[in-house]
C-alpha cells in the first residue's frame, strides 16, 4: 500500500468520527430539551403543560388552604384533575403563574353548606345551620316587631320551608344580609286594583306604599290623572319568596251607627225636614282573631261582641202641609224667554256677577222660584231691578227692567210675572240681567237654569 492510499484511509476515518461526534451532540441536546412533561387537564379540558405535576398539586393545595382559612371550612374539588405524559421543548411549557390563574378560574371548590328550599325548590345556600336558622327567625321577626311570640296564636310560613345540609360551590354561599334581600325582593307579579270612591293615583300609591310613577308604568294606556270609580288598574307588586302568616287576637271598640227615623207632621210644609232629636252612635267592644300575610290583614274572625253603649235614634220630622206657591221649592226655572248673550265671570276686565239674556223690550220676566220681594226700584248700574228672597240666604236679581209689576214685601209664586225686559241702567241693548246669590255672594246662575 502506498503512502497516498494510507493518507486517504486516515482522512476517511476522521470524517466518520466527526459525523458520529456531531450526531452524539445533536442526540444529547435533543434528549436534554425533550424530557418527559405533563398536560394538565380539568374535567378533560387542557389548561397547560408542566414539567412537574407535583408543582400543580402543590398549587391546588395552596388554593384550598387559602379558602379554608377564609371560610373556616374543609374545601373539596368539584372537578377532576388529570395529567397526561408528553414530550415537549422547554419553550412549550406553561408558566406556573398561568397554570395557577387557570386553576382558579376553571376549578370548582365545594364546601359543606345548608340550602334553604321553598316548596321543594332550592332558594339559596348559607354556610351553617345557625346562619339558616338566623335567616328564618329574622324573616319572622320582621312581622312580629317588639312583641312577644306568646302574643300570637300562630307564626308560620305560608310556603313549605326546609333547611338541608348539602355540598355546593363556595361561590354560591350567601351572607345573611344578601339572603334577606333576596327573600324580600322576590319576583314581580301583576295584580289588579279596583278604584274606590274618592281615590286617586296618589292616594292609591300612598295606601299601597308604591310610587305613582310605577302605577303609570304598569298602565301605559290609562291616564292615571283621571281614574274612575270601579276602574281596574294594574299594579306591579314585589312578591316575596317567603310569606309569613301570623294569627293574633285583638280587641277594639267599634261604633254602632245610629238609625234615622222619620215622623210626619203637618206643622211643616211638604218637602221640609227638621231634626226633632239628634242621633248618637253607640259603642261595642269586639274581640277578633286576625290573620295576616306579611303584615297585611288577610282575614278577621269575630269571636265576641259586647255592646257598651246603645245607639240613640235620630228623629226627623217630615212635613206634610201643602206648600204655598209663594214658598221656594229650591228648583229654579228660567226667568225669561231669550238667548244667552253674556256669561258669568270676568267680562271686559271686570267681574260680571250674573248672566245676560237677550230678549225684545217688553218680554215678560217671571219669578224663578217662589219668594218675597225685598227690593223693587232703581239701583246704580242695574237700572230698574227686582230682588227676591227665597229663604236660607238665597236671592235672585232681575235687572235692566222696563217696568216692575210687584212691590216690596209682596210674596210671589214661581212663574209669576214680576217685570218686563227693558234697557235701563248700564246696558247695550234690551236684555235681562239675572243673578243668583247665596248670603250675598254671587253664584253662576247656569248652575240652576239653562240657556
Amino acid at each position: 500500500m502506498g503512502k497516498k492510499e494510507i493518507l486517504n484511509i486516515i482522512k476517511t476515518r476522521k470524517s466518520i468520527f466527526c459525523i458520529i461526534t456531531c450526531l452524539a451532540v445533536v442526540l444529547s441536546s435533543y434528549i436534554y430539551i425533550s424530557k418527559t412533561s405533563y398536560t394538565v387537564k380539568v374535567d378533560g379540558q387542557t389548561i397547560g403543560v408542566v414539567k412537574d405535576k407535583e408543582q400543580v398539586n402543590q398549587e391546588i393545595e395552596n388554593i384550598k388552604k387559602d379558602l379554608q382559612k377564609k371560610f373556616d371550612k374543609d374545601i373539596k374539588l368539584g372537578k377532576d384533575i388529570t395529567f397526561e405524559k408528553i414530550q415537549v421543548a422547554n419553550e412549550d411549557l406553561s408558566p406556573i403563574e398561568t397554570i395557577k390563574s387557570r386553576l382558579y378560574s376553571s376549578l370548582e371548590f365545594n364546601v359543606n353548606a345548608y340550602e334553604v328550599k321553598v316548596n321543594g325548590d332550592t332558594l339559596l345556600y348559607l354556610e351553617s345551620k345557625e346562619a339558616a336558622d338566623t335567616l328564618l327567625d329574622t324573616i319572622k321577626n320582621t312581622y312580629i316587631g317588639n312583641r312577644k311570640k306568646e302574643d300570637f296564636k300562630e307564626i308560620s310560613f305560608v310556603e313549605k320551608v326546609e333547611v338541608q345540609e348539602t355540598e355546593t360551590n363556595i361561590g354560591n354561599i350567601k351572607s345573611i344580609e344578601d339572603a334577606l334581600n333576596l327573600v324580600a325582593k322576590g319576583g314581580n307579579e301583576i295584580k289588579t286594583y279596583k278604584v274606590q270612591l274618592g281615590e286617586s293615583a296618589w292616594t292609591i300609591a300612598s295606601k299601597l306604599n308604591m310610587k305613582v310613577e310605577d302605577i303609570a308604568k304598569a298602565n301605559p294606556e290609562i291616564n292615571i290623572e283621571k281614574l274612575k270609580i270601579d276602574q281596574e288598574i294594574n299594579l306591579s307588586v314585589p312578591k316575596s319568596y317567603i310569606h309569613v302568616k301570623t294569627v293574633e287576637f285583638a280587641q277594639y271598640e267599634e261604633k254602632i251607627p245610629y238609625e234615622t227615623v222619620f215622623e210626619e207632621t203637618s206643622a211643616l210644609y211638604s218637602g221640609e225636614k227638621k231634626i226633632q232629636k239628634p242621633g248618637e252612635d253607640g259603642k261595642k267592644k269586639v274581640e277578633v282573631e286576625v290573620a295576616k300575610i306579611n303584615g297585611v290583614v288577610e282575614s278577621k274572625n269575630i269571636l265576641t261582641e259586647e255592646i257598651i253603649q246603645e245607639p240613640i235614634k235620630m228623629i226627623v220630622l217630615k212635613g206634610t202641609k201643602p206648600r204655598p206657591i209663594t214658598v221656594a221649592s229650591g228648583d229654579l226655572s228660567n226667568p225669561s224667554r231669550g238667548k244667552l248673550s253674556s256669561r258669568f265671570g270676568t267680562r271686559w276686565g271686570r267681574s260680571h256677577t250674573g248672566i245676560d239674556i237677550s230678549a225684545p223690550k217688553g218680554t215678560e220676566i217671571k219669578a224663578a222660584d217662589g219668594g218675597k220681594v225685598t227690593f223693587a226700584g232703581t239701583k246704580s248700574g242695574y237700572g230698574k231691578i227686582v230682588i227676591l228672597s227665597h229663604g236660607d240666604g238665597f236671592e235672585t236679581y232681575y235687572a235692566h227692567c222696563d217696568s216692575i209689576k210687584v212691590k216690596v214685601g209682596e210674596r210671589v209664586a214661581k212663574g209669576q210675572v214680576i217685570a218686563t225686559v227693558g234697557t235701563t241702567g248700564r246696558v247695550t241693548g234690551s236684555n235681562l240681567h239675572f243673578e243668583t246669590r247665596k248670603n250675598g255672594k254671587p253664584i253662576d246662575p247656569l248652575k240652576y237654569v239653562s240657556y
